[in-house]
């Protein structure tokens, strides 16, 4: 097995190519080595400022300097990637769930707009009917009431 799979839960297997940046900044970087100064100390050169090409500029000085780090150092980097990528997908999924929520905010308040007005005219229709209810019971009372003044002994009604 020439490639070993990585443990990158993406299920994709580890690369294994030389990642190498082509800013200039990145090869100073890896050119500049510990000095010794004319006391004999050793001067670090400075810790580089973070640039997009910088991590994968501080595995490959860490190659230079150490071989056996080799199969370690690509292994992390591949984690690292693929961490990285999980994130990346993580986040637009995020970011697709809260435009999703911000969609169903909008439909429920939509919903309960409309809610409130069903409930408005029900309403009123439930008055509307009520009032004719009155109406004909009204009218219903008004003919038993004509009725029995023209003949009590000819119609006995005992309600509407």
């Amino acid at each position: 097995m020439d490639h070993p799979t990585s443990p990158c839960p993406c299920g994709r297997p580890a690369k294994r190519q030389c990642r190498v940046s082509h800013d200039p900044e990145d090869e100073n970087e890896l050119q500049s080595h510990p000095q010794q100064s004319s006391n004999g100390t050793i001067i670090e050169p400075e810790v580089p400022v973070r640039t997009p090409g910088a991590l994968t500029a501080e595995f490959m000085k860490l190659l230079h300097y150490n071989d056996a780090l080799a199969t370690p150092a690509l292994k992390l980097l591949d984690l690292y990637f693929c961490l990285w990528e999980c994130y990346v997908l993580k986040s637009a999924e995020e970011i697709r769930l809260e435009e999703e929520q911000g969609q169903l905010q909008q439909s429920n308040e939509w919903l309960a707009s409309d809610s409130d007005i069903l409930l408005q005219l029900c309403n009123e229709q439930a008055l509307i009917l009520w009032d004719r209810k009155q109406a004909v019971r009204a009218l219903c009372n008004g003919v038993v009431s004509a009725l029995q003044a023209s003949d009590p002994k000819a119609f006995h009604v005992n309600g509407p």
